[in-house]
């Protein structure tokens, strides 16, 4: 009969054990999420590093150059992928197009790197070509798309070109195919372009 009760409370013990084991590896392990994972979720809209002067350039299949860009300073955001530029400046560099400039106070571009939004004093410049005068687009916001290499807004914007100047509501600014569209309220004198010279 002891027998009997010794092996229960021996089997009895060896249960609580093992029970007590098993809660304390639970433990531990839930302790050691809650230490990590709030953390993270906390960490805000914060730079996870940054780059002071920055100065890069991308090349074509070829290895030529065919796009630049300077930035005072560039910060990249965990949260969202985002990236932020302060005084950012864009140049295209296909010797096949008029140079192409854009300039603005600030940047921000989305974790993908396709679209750019510009804010802040933007400034695009074509520069002169063959039969095209050099034309200079003033607005105060604009997105870019880097793939397509088109540039939009819907602010008001200030165009020169040569001696034509125009105002407009909203624009698209296609820089392959050449071709600069305003949306609404334009007003301004535009010099008509010669048979032989190409559209803007």
């Amino acid at each position: 009969m002891k027998r009997r009760l010794q092996d229960r409370l021996t089997a009895l013990l060896a249960t609580l054990l093992m029970s007590a084991l098993v809660v304390g590896t639970w433990y531990l392990a839930e302790s050691a999420v809650d230490r990590s994972t709030p953390r993270s979720r906390t960490l805000g809209h914060v730079p996870d590093y940054f780059v002071e002067g920055l100065a890069m350039i991308r090349l074509n299949g070829e290895g030529r150059p065919v796009f630049r860009m300077i930035a005072d300073e560039m910060r990249h955001f965990p949260d969202d992928g985002a990236t932020e530029f302060d005084a950012p400046v864009m140049v295209s560099l296909d010797p096949d197009r008029p140079t192409v400039r854009l300039s603005a106070r600030q940047a921000r571009t989305d974790a993908e790197g396709r679209m750019t939004e510009l804010i802040d004093d933007v400034v695009l410049v074509r520069e002169a070509a063959p039969g095209m005068p050099r034309m200079t687009v003033e607005t105060d916001f604009a997105v870019v798309d880097s793939v397509t290499e088109v540039t939009r807004t819907t602010r008001p914007v200030l165009i020169r070109r040569g001696e034509s100047t125009l105002t407009g509501v909203g624009m698209e600014f296609d820089n392959p195919a050449r071709q600069l569209r305003l949306d609404s309220e334009v007003r301004g004198l535009w010099q008509p372009a010669t048979e032989n010279t190409p559209r803007p």
